[in-house]
């Protein structure tokens, strides 16, 4: 098992392959929580199950297509227009991925016209990864029965969890398989296989993309088993939509999203149930790379935020609250890779939950905390922009209803460049997102459903 390989998810809708991530499910793909059925008349059948397996050559097609095929030239076409549409460069013809497509295709007719066709068994042993060329590092099989090229391919893109693997970055090449059904059934419709699989050696010959696993707005989460994921930002996203980074986080208190040493790319800083305060950096190529132990078993008894608490700060440092005492100290960040000595903000905080943000739009970092009173009020102090607060009265901007918040956090970014909000996930499962301008904090919108209240959040 390579390094990066770890245990499959466990929702109906896992994360694309790489070497680096963890597989999806090969459970029935769902849609909208509904199972997805096979009615033999349906107008339209597609399934997607990514899959991850050791690599291998291909076995030899009854047929072979090639590219020039009119079918194959349409789905391809349709394919790389929709990923120039999104900022991606072309996926390239692989004939050996062709012969392995159109051996499943073949394959799936056979089942139809003998009766044995179920979507529970719709992909092969290892779903194509083991047939696939060697020296893959990502992949992904979409299949698809239907009339035309372009109505499989536009389902496809219909579909969210279809649509990540066809506008994935890592996707460098592709094969694809088809045969018109001879089932009166089925109408004469087409069975499609697209095998899509990333290479470093193809990449390389193709327009440079950002392949970073995190991105400013992203959420992390750390669930029960200690693997950690990210939920993509610009909309949110529910359980399934997410990427496997790593595992071994299952000691982690808190977990926070932070371009830590200010390299563009977003890392994640992270303290444990030993006190050690560690950060995993991002890789511009995707991934994380090992956790680094930063701090000692000081940062016991300490609930962390990273930001940039000072205009001066290069780099985001670390706001502490003492949940002993409830002083909050800041530790400012060095040089990207460490801390320098702490410095004490203010008291007050015990039993308080806190979040910074600019709340006034003044280019200085403020603190919001969560008070105890009545149901749970939004308290804000404003900073002078070099490490203190403004001596004022303080502000109430929420009134009440977020006690029955388990965590809360601020974000950037997440709905679109330059947009600012709250992350908060409820008791009853659901995560909320409520949008930051000047001076207000607007009415939350729903943006992942049931499930949120069991994972270590961060943003």
């Amino acid at each position: 098992m390579p390094a990066w390989q770890e245990k499959p998810c466990k929702d109906a809708h896992g994360p694309f392959r790489l070497l680096r991530q963890v597989a999806g499910s090969s459970r029935l793909e769902r849609e909208g929580g509904t199972p997805v059925q096979i009615v033999r008349k349906l107008f339209l059948v597609l399934a997607l199950l990514p899959a991850l397996a050791a690599a291998g050559m291909a076995p030899a097609a009854a047929a072979t297509r090639t590219q020039a095929d009119p079918f194959v030239a349409e789905v391809l076409k349709l394919t790389n227009q929709y990923r120039a549409a999104n900022g991606l460069p072309p996926v390239v013809w692989n004939q050996q991925i062709g012969n392995i497509s159109q051996q499943w295709a073949e394959e799936q007719n056979r089942r139809i016209t003998g009766g044995s066709f179920e979507m529970e068994t719709i992909h092969r042993a290892g779903y194509g990864s083991t047939q696939l060329p060697a020296g893959w590092d990502w992949y992904t099989e979409n299949i698809g029965i239907n009339n035309t090229a372009r109505q499989v391919v536009d389902w496809w893109m219909g579909s969210p969890v279809h649509r990540k693997g066809m506008l994935s970055p890592y996707a460098t090449d592709i094969g694809i398989g088809w045969m018109k059904t001879t089932d009166p059934a089925y109408y004469g419709m087409y069975v499609v296989v697209e095998n899509l699989a990333g290479y470093a050696s193809t990449r390389a010959t193709l327009p440079e993309v950002d392949l970073s696993s995190i991105h400013e707005g992203d959420i992390a989460a750390v669930d029960a088993s200690g693997y950690l994921y990210v939920y993509p930002s610009a909309g949110g996203g529910d359980l399934w939509d997410r990427t496997y980074l790593s595992a071994g986080w299952k000691d982690a208190v808190q977990v926070e999203v932070a371009d830590w040493n200010s390299d563009g790319v977003q890392d994640i800083v992270a303290t444990r149930k030993n006190g050690t305060l560690v950060v995993s950096y991002g890789q511009k190529a995707g991934g994380l790379a090992p956790p680094r132990t930063v701090g000692s078993a000081s940062w016991q008894g300490l609930e962390i935020e990273v930001t940039r608490w000072k205009r001066s700060d290069q780099y985001p440092g670390i706001l502490a609250t003492s949940v002993a005492d409830g002083k909050l100290y800041y530790y400012p960040n060095t040089n990207g890779s460490s801390y320098g000595a702490r410095s004490q903000v203010g008291t007050g905080f015990k039993g308080l939950s806190t979040l910074a943000l600019d709340y006034d739009a003044d280019g200085k970092m403020d603190l919001i905390a969560r008070t105890k009173t009545g149901t749970g009020q939004l308290k804000l102090y404003r900073s002078n922009g070099s490490g203190k607060f403004i001596s004022e009265t303080r502000k109430i901007i929420r009134t009440s209803g977020w006690n029955k918040m388990v965590h809360l956090s601020s974000v950037s970014g997440h709905l679109g460049s330059g947009s600012l909000g709250i992350l908060a996930a409820e008791k009853s499962g659901n995560l909320r997102y409520f949008p930051v301008t000047k001076n207000k904090v607007g009415s939350g919108i729903t943006i992942g459903r049931g499930g949120w209240e069991t994972l270590r959040l961060g943003s």
